[in-house]
């Protein structure tokens, strides 16, 4: 994982409107939409870490990923592309 930076545009997606089994290839087909410096924002009513584990697995430094839970119970988390990554 690289280190973040200031996205130079952010696309937000609501895993809530998702049918759960269509949820990380979703992510990963929007994340690999992205243009180097550019992040997603991902809502979700439950810990993301499974997908940052894969994340981690799948793309190495390729991404950065910033986030917390937040109001209402629900996780807000930046996952960006790392400006130096290669489509």
């Amino acid at each position: 994982m690289s280190t973040v930076a200031t996205p130079s545009a952010v696309i937000v997606v609501d895993l809530g409107t998702v049918d759960p089994r269509e949820r990380h290839s979703m992510v990963f087909d929007t994340f690999a939409r992205l243009a180097p410096g550019q992040a997603l924002e991902l809502v979700s009513d439950h810990n993301p870490e499974p997908l940052l584990e894969e994340f981690a697995a799948e793309l190495a430094d390729g991404f950065w990923w910033q986030g917390e839970k937040g109001s209402l119970n629900l996780w807000r988390v930046l996952i960006g592309k790392s400006a130096t990554a290669l489509d």
